[in-house]
């Protein structure tokens, strides 16, 4: 008897799932490739400040010297230009991070774009200030 009334709730329970409309969960794979490059480029980011800390750490080079590798020092001018090219990499990262919470969906390849130039920038200034 226990059998036949297991049979009977596992059948009533087989037609009444097929009354579900809700969709089974899949994955979007340009939704995960999109996250990763996000995560890519926020930690590109984190690696920008580390660099652009580091050189605004070194002494100010003094005035009518370049940095050489006997004279290791920081140029007064690049480090004005590396604040304020890491202020828009933070803007341009901190609004592709954003525009991707908000509109899922969306393709996001221009505000990546955005984030990765404000990147290249600040490296770019950054090698400029190695040489």
């Amino acid at each position: 008897m226990r059998k036949l009334m297991a049979c009977a709730a596992l059948a009533l329970g087989l037609v009444l799932a097929g009354c579900q409309t809700a969709a089974l969960p899949s994955l979007n794979l340009a939704n995960a490739v999109t996250l990763n490059t996000i995560y890519g480029i926020e930690n590109a980011y984190g690696v920008a400040v580390s660099a652009a800390n580091a050189y605004k750490a070194l002494p100010l080079c003094r005035t009518g010297t370049a940095p050489s590798s006997t004279n290791i020092c920081a140029r007064r001018s690049v480090i004005v230009r590396l604040q304020a090219a890491m202020a828009r990499a933070r803007l341009a990262v901190n609004r592709m991070v954003t525009f991707a919470r908000t509109y899922p969906g969306i393709d996001i390849t221009n505000v990546v774009g955005a984030a990765r130039t404000a990147l290249i920038d600040v490296q770019d200034i950054l090698a400029e200030g190695a040489q």
